[in-house]
């Protein structure tokens, strides 16, 4: 009878004792959609990212062809999931917010990514210049000033009294806001111009770098510039007018340095959790010159 009692425990606890298959599986399964996912947008990030050719980090030389990868656990899987989101931002050139980086990067790797705003990551950055062209600044005041009188008229537009040159108080703050508008039209179309037929001095660099800025594209051609309205003209990405065309702002200057030190804290933490040492990329002799000209600044 004891027998039979302790023969049931036994069997039980042999059974307790079978390693859970099923649960293996799907762990690594888990884990294999994680770290391909991520290594995907790895790839995105190194492939049609934004323009690297002044920076050193963790993908210059990593060949992301290897599919060797190691084994995780499952916490460091959702934290690698969270990785691979961060991504998907970084992709498309949008900040990664902070309560989301704090998630995804351990403690150590936070502090070093916090750390890395006090130093340059590029020969280049120290001559960066961290806000929009002058130029540009220039424009923006005369916009402004043309939105105000925009703004005055329209508050005007039942007035029927005329001044001495048969204007009413609409069309006289109509007539300022086109004057500021013009202004700035003429101007900014001057500093994008790159046709020496037109400009005696045209800046290609200067010209790209405002039209990054632009929510829409300025053809500086005689007849196709910008409308001279409120609605016509073009305005800075990003800018609070139900004008703007496009609601994001611009990556560039602060915004730029922020870019970058977020894709190399969000790669480092993601190569950690795909491979134990990532394959290094073979350069030719012309890729090494151009890399040891990248850290001596030429």
């Amino acid at each position: 009878m004891l027998l039979a009692i302790a023969r049931p425990a036994k069997v039980q606890q042999e059974k307790h004792q079978q390693p859970d298959v099923k649960n293996h599986h799907s762990s690594n399964h888990t884990q294999r959609v994680a770290q391909y996912a991520a290594l995907f947008e790895l790839r995105q990030v190194k492939d049609d990212g934004v323009d690297d050719s002044q920076y050193l980090h963790s993908l210059t030389y990593v060949d992301l062809s290897s599919e060797q990868f190691i084994s995780i656990s499952g916490k460091n899987a959702e934290r690698l999931r969270g990785i691979h989101t961060a991504l998907k931002l970084i992709v498309i050139q949008r900040a990664v917010p902070d309560a989301q980086m704090r998630k995804v990067l351990t403690a150590e790797q936070y502090t070093e990514y916090i750390s890395s705003f006090d130093m340059d990551i590029s020969h280049v950055e120290s001559d960066e210049r961290d806000d929009m062209p002058w130029q540009l600044r220039d424009y923006l005041v005369n916009v402004r000033d043309g939105d105000k009188y925009t703004r005055v008229a329209n508050m005007h537009k039942r007035s029927k009294k005329l001044d001495a040159q048969g204007r009413t108080a609409f069309g006289r703050y109509e007539d300022k806001a086109f004057g500021f508008y013009e202004e700035a039209v003429m101007d900014l179309v001057n500093a994008v111009d790159t046709d020496p037929r037109r400009n005696p001095m045209p800046d290609h660099q200067l010209s790209a770098e405002i039209l990054r800025w632009l929510d829409r594209d300025v053809n500086p051609e005689h007849g196709y510039g910008p409308d001279i309205s409120a609605a016509g003209v073009p305005r800075v990405r990003g800018t609070k007018s139900k004008y703007a065309l496009v609601d994001d702002e611009p990556v560039v200057g602060v915004r730029l340095r922020k870019h970058w030190r977020q894709r190399e804290a969000l790669t480092k933490a993601a190569l950690e959790l795909i491979y134990a040492e990532p394959e290094k990329a073979v350069l030719t002799e012309e890729q090494h010159q151009r890399v040891r000209g990248k850290f001596t600044g030429l």
